[in-house]
Protein backbone atom coordinates (compact mmCIF):
# COMPACT_ATOMS: atom_id res chain seq x y z
CA UNK A 1 0.00 0.00 0.00
CA UNK A 2 1.29 3.46 -0.87
CA UNK A 3 2.61 5.49 2.05
CA UNK A 4 0.96 8.92 2.08
CA UNK A 5 4.02 10.87 3.20
CA UNK A 6 5.05 11.68 -0.39
CA UNK A 7 8.27 9.66 -0.34
CA UNK A 8 6.86 6.63 -2.16
CA UNK A 9 8.34 5.63 -5.49
CA UNK A 10 7.78 2.98 -8.11
CA UNK A 11 6.80 1.87 -11.57
CA UNK A 12 3.17 2.20 -12.61
CA UNK A 13 0.70 1.31 -15.34
CA UNK A 14 -2.33 3.54 -15.69
CA UNK A 15 -5.22 2.51 -17.93
CA UNK A 16 -7.68 4.74 -19.76
CA UNK A 17 -10.73 3.64 -21.69
CA UNK A 18 -11.62 5.22 -25.03
CA UNK A 19 -15.29 4.72 -25.89
CA UNK A 20 -15.20 6.21 -29.39
CA UNK A 21 -12.38 6.79 -31.91
CA UNK A 22 -10.87 10.28 -31.94
CA UNK A 23 -7.83 12.15 -33.25
CA UNK A 24 -5.84 14.37 -30.91
CA UNK A 25 -2.81 16.58 -31.39
CA UNK A 26 -0.17 15.49 -28.89
CA UNK A 27 2.19 18.43 -28.54
CA UNK A 28 5.15 18.45 -30.92
CA UNK A 29 4.67 14.71 -31.58
CA UNK A 30 1.76 15.48 -33.90
CA UNK A 31 -1.63 13.89 -34.32
CA UNK A 32 -2.55 10.44 -33.06
CA UNK A 33 -5.59 8.34 -33.75
CA UNK A 34 -7.01 6.84 -30.57
CA UNK A 35 -9.28 3.95 -31.46
CA UNK A 36 -11.88 2.50 -29.14
CA UNK A 37 -10.20 0.33 -26.52
CA UNK A 38 -8.03 0.38 -23.40
CA UNK A 39 -4.72 2.24 -23.24
CA UNK A 40 -2.07 1.28 -20.70
CA UNK A 41 0.64 3.87 -20.08
CA UNK A 42 3.79 2.78 -18.24
CA UNK A 43 5.73 5.32 -16.21
CA UNK A 44 7.87 5.84 -13.16
CA UNK A 45 7.72 8.14 -10.18
CA UNK A 46 10.84 8.23 -8.06
CA UNK A 47 8.98 10.20 -5.43
CA UNK A 48 5.32 11.05 -4.82
CA UNK A 49 3.89 8.06 -6.69
CA UNK A 50 0.38 8.71 -5.34
CA UNK A 51 0.50 12.34 -6.46
CA UNK A 52 1.67 11.29 -9.94
CA UNK A 53 -1.18 8.80 -10.31
CA UNK A 54 -3.73 11.30 -9.02
CA UNK A 55 -2.44 13.89 -11.49
CA UNK A 56 -2.77 11.48 -14.40
CA UNK A 57 -6.32 10.61 -13.32
CA UNK A 58 -7.41 14.24 -12.97
CA UNK A 59 -9.16 15.65 -16.06
CA UNK A 60 -8.60 19.35 -15.45
CA UNK A 61 -4.85 20.04 -15.45
CA UNK A 62 -2.07 21.81 -17.26
CA UNK A 63 -0.88 19.62 -20.13
CA UNK A 64 2.69 18.53 -19.36
CA UNK A 65 3.26 14.99 -20.66
CA UNK A 66 2.01 13.03 -23.68
CA UNK A 67 -0.33 11.03 -21.45
CA UNK A 68 -2.08 14.26 -20.42
CA UNK A 69 -3.49 14.62 -23.94
CA UNK A 70 -5.23 11.27 -23.56
CA UNK A 71 -6.16 11.44 -19.89
CA UNK A 72 -7.77 14.89 -20.17
CA UNK A 73 -9.67 14.19 -23.40
CA UNK A 74 -13.48 14.08 -23.05
CA UNK A 75 -13.70 10.71 -24.86
CA UNK A 76 -11.21 9.10 -22.45
CA UNK A 77 -11.89 7.93 -18.91
CA UNK A 78 -9.74 6.54 -16.13
CA UNK A 79 -10.18 2.78 -15.83
CA UNK A 80 -7.50 1.45 -13.44
CA UNK A 81 -3.97 1.94 -12.13
CA UNK A 82 -1.39 -0.55 -10.90
CA UNK A 83 2.01 -0.05 -9.34
CA UNK A 84 5.15 -1.80 -8.16
CA UNK A 85 6.04 0.15 -5.05
CA UNK A 86 9.72 0.91 -4.47
CA UNK A 87 10.80 -0.42 -7.85
CA UNK A 88 13.80 1.39 -9.35
CA UNK A 89 13.42 3.57 -12.44
CA UNK A 90 15.71 1.37 -14.54
CA UNK A 91 13.05 -1.37 -14.45
CA UNK A 92 10.42 0.82 -16.12
CA UNK A 93 11.35 -0.15 -19.67
CA UNK A 94 11.61 -3.85 -18.81
CA UNK A 95 8.06 -3.78 -17.49
CA UNK A 96 6.90 -1.64 -20.42
CA UNK A 97 8.37 -3.89 -23.11
CA UNK A 98 6.47 -6.87 -21.70
CA UNK A 99 3.26 -4.88 -22.07
CA UNK A 100 4.09 -3.49 -25.54
CA UNK A 101 5.02 -6.82 -27.13
CA UNK A 102 1.78 -8.39 -25.90
CA UNK A 103 -0.49 -5.46 -26.78
CA UNK A 104 -3.03 -5.52 -29.58
CA UNK A 105 -1.44 -2.27 -30.81
CA UNK A 106 0.64 0.68 -29.61
CA UNK A 107 1.09 4.34 -30.52
CA UNK A 108 4.66 4.82 -31.81
CA UNK A 109 6.90 7.11 -29.74
CA UNK A 110 4.05 8.03 -27.39
CA UNK A 111 5.37 8.89 -23.95
CA UNK A 112 8.81 7.58 -24.79
CA UNK A 113 10.65 10.68 -25.98
CA UNK A 114 13.45 10.11 -23.49
CA UNK A 115 13.55 6.34 -24.00
CA UNK A 116 15.89 4.63 -26.45
CA UNK A 117 14.75 1.07 -25.76
CA UNK A 118 10.98 1.20 -26.23
CA UNK A 119 8.93 1.96 -29.35
CA UNK A 120 6.23 3.49 -27.12
CA UNK A 121 5.08 3.72 -23.53
CA UNK A 122 1.40 3.54 -24.49
CA UNK A 123 -0.03 0.12 -25.32
CA UNK A 124 -3.52 -0.53 -26.65
CA UNK A 125 -5.79 -3.43 -25.84
CA UNK A 126 -9.18 -4.49 -27.14
CA UNK A 127 -10.13 -5.85 -23.71
CA UNK A 128 -8.97 -4.81 -20.24
CA UNK A 129 -8.52 -8.48 -19.32
CA UNK A 130 -5.84 -8.81 -22.04
CA UNK A 131 -3.79 -6.17 -20.22
CA UNK A 132 -4.46 -7.41 -16.69
CA UNK A 133 -3.14 -10.90 -17.42
CA UNK A 134 0.29 -9.32 -18.10
CA UNK A 135 0.67 -7.89 -14.60
CA UNK A 136 3.33 -9.57 -12.50
CA UNK A 137 3.24 -10.85 -8.97
CA UNK A 138 3.78 -8.07 -6.47
CA UNK A 139 1.66 -5.50 -8.29
CA UNK A 140 -0.84 -3.45 -6.29
CA UNK A 141 -4.00 -1.83 -7.59
CA UNK A 142 -4.28 1.89 -6.88
CA UNK A 143 -7.60 3.11 -5.56
CA UNK A 144 -7.87 6.86 -6.09
CA UNK A 145 -9.61 9.11 -3.59
CA UNK A 146 -13.15 9.93 -4.68
CA UNK A 147 -13.34 13.08 -6.76
CA UNK A 148 -9.84 12.77 -8.26
CA UNK A 149 -11.18 12.38 -11.82
CA UNK A 150 -12.40 15.99 -12.20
Amino acid sequence: MIDLDGSESGIYHIVFKVEKDFIAKVGAAGQYLFVKGYYAYTGTAQRALKARLDRHIKKDKKIRWHIDYLSSHPLSSFEAAYYYEGEAAYKECRRNRKIIINANFYLPKFGSGDCRMCPSHLAGFNKLSDFKKLLDEGVSEYKPVSGTNK
